[in-house]
């Protein structure tokens, strides 16, 4: 069972300006790398989720391309613990009913792998194009 956290760990990485937070749940080193510089351009702040404990977060990123179920399960704890949190999973995107099992645990929405500095860029009030000069 995940440990939802209620506070701020030590270990949040990225500097604590006032930018937006996001945390990720993924065991790929390339989301990960993807996700830490698409926030570091907007100065928010972000946490690769290492173990079962997922550090407060405006919102959660969740790899659903591996280790399903137990992910699936996070997102209705997550949903159950902290109902304003967007929910963000990812995967290929022809994988329609992960998509629907995703969202009827709890997630906001469901993206492709492909998009995730987009999305992440957007929910911080950026888009890529500005993010990137």
């Amino acid at each position: 069972m995940p440990t939802v956290l209620m506070s701020m760990p030590d270990s949040y990485h990225g500097a604590m300006a006032s930018g937006r937070s996001v945390a990720l749940v993924s065991d790929d080193l390339m989301f990960a790398s993807q996700l830490q510089a698409a926030m570091r351009r907007v100065r928010g702040r972000f946490a690769l989720v290492v173990g079962d404990r997922v550090p407060l977060a405006d919102t959660i990123f969740v790899d659903l391309n591996s280790d399903l179920e137990r992910r699936l399960e996070l997102i209705a704890v997550l949903r159950e613990a902290r109902p304003p949190t967007e929910l963000v999973g990812f995967c290929h995107h022809a994988e329609r009913e992960l998509r629907r099992r995703a969202l009827a645990a709890g997630a906001t929405r469901v993206i492709n792998n492909g998009a995730l500095q987009t999305v992440a860029l957007r929910l911080s009030g950026l888009d890529a194009r500005r993010a990137s000069r």
